[in-house]
């Protein structure tokens, strides 16, 4: 296949382009200096956004900054909603689009896993800004891929357990809230889910796309730091309450993937397995000479 990625030098995207080149396909990757999305005449333009250059474009570009969007709107509006109308007006006669989005489409209060068609009820300007962009993949193509995925993180990048590495490495004391619960999911599983997706031609829809384990913030940390110090790491848990941000995160954003594995997508490795790989990662992208 021939495959353009979007946002390709980001945590996911490099991930994303790695994964697609190993596996044989024909990739281009671009970033914001090579296409701005914002642009509607660059996107207009774009040759790379045809069915004659590719088979396949993934959109990993996104604003996910959830507090500084409460506080500057305008930025994930741009990003999230403007940039995927611009897109998906293009792709109309094009490429497949897969269009990477998020559980916080979801309030948090359902109390058990939440499968693609639950109501959505985002509780702030981050989920308001992805929901507006899913409604656009949905209303402008006729065979739109969306995969909602939650907790992301990687090497290549700024993420929860790297902050929580080099927070703990330099002595702070840490405190993790631990009334939040989600599903902690590594890049480089998800760049394997969304290859394997791409060469099967899944159906047109939204799946949901996430790590195999759901756990708390605090307990996501331990985990984390227990696997980098390769010891038990005991942290203090507090609740959200105790740790007031401008973003209301949903208390409990588990997402099945029970309608991605009947599409065919391999289960993915444990939670333990994945923060192994990522950790051996991280130790040599910090290594003096990397």
């Amino acid at each position: 296949m021939k495959v353009l990625v979007l946002g390709a030098t980001g945590m996911l995207g490099s991930d994303l382009v790695a994964v697609l080149r190993n596996s044989g396909h024909e990739v281009t990757g671009f970033s914001s200096r090579d296409l701005d999305l914002t642009n509607h005449k660059a996107i207009r333009d774009c040759a790379a956004l045809t069915r004659k250059k590719n088979d396949w474009v993934v959109n990993c570009a996104a604003f996910t900054a959830v507090d500084r969007a409460e506080q500057e709107p305008e930025l994930p509006w741009d990003l999230n909603v403007e940039a995927v109308l611009n897109l998906t007006e293009k792709l109309q006669n094009g490429p497949r689009l897969l269009h990477i989005s998020t559980d916080f489409v979801f309030d948090g209060t359902k109390g058990s896993p939440y499968v693609e068609d639950d109501e959505v009820n985002p509780l702030g300007v981050y989920g308001q800004t992805k929901l507006v962009g899913e409604r656009y993949v949905e209303a402008m193509l006729d065979d739109g891929v969306i995969f909602r995925t939650s907790w992301l993180y990687g090497p290549n990048g700024k993420s929860f357990p790297r902050t929580m590495i080099e927070a703990y490495d330099a002595g702070k004391q840490l405190r993790v809230v631990a009334d939040q619960t989600g599903c902690p999911t590594y890049t480089l599983e998800l760049a394997m889910a969304i290859e394997q997706a791409l060469a099967m031609n899944i159906g047109t829809g939204i799946y949901h796309a996430v790590g195999s384990t759901a756990m708390t913030w605090h307990g996501f940390a331990e985990q984390v730091l227990s696997t980098w110090r390769d010891e038990t790491v005991k942290l203090e848990a507090i609740s959200t309450a105790e740790y007031p941000t401008p973003a209301v995160r949903p208390p409990y954003s588990v997402l099945s993937t029970a309608k991605l594995s009947q599409a065919g997508i391999s289960p993915w490795r444990t939670t333990q397995e994945c923060l192994t790989d990522f950790c051996n990662r991280l130790r040599k992208i910090k290594s003096p000479g990397n």
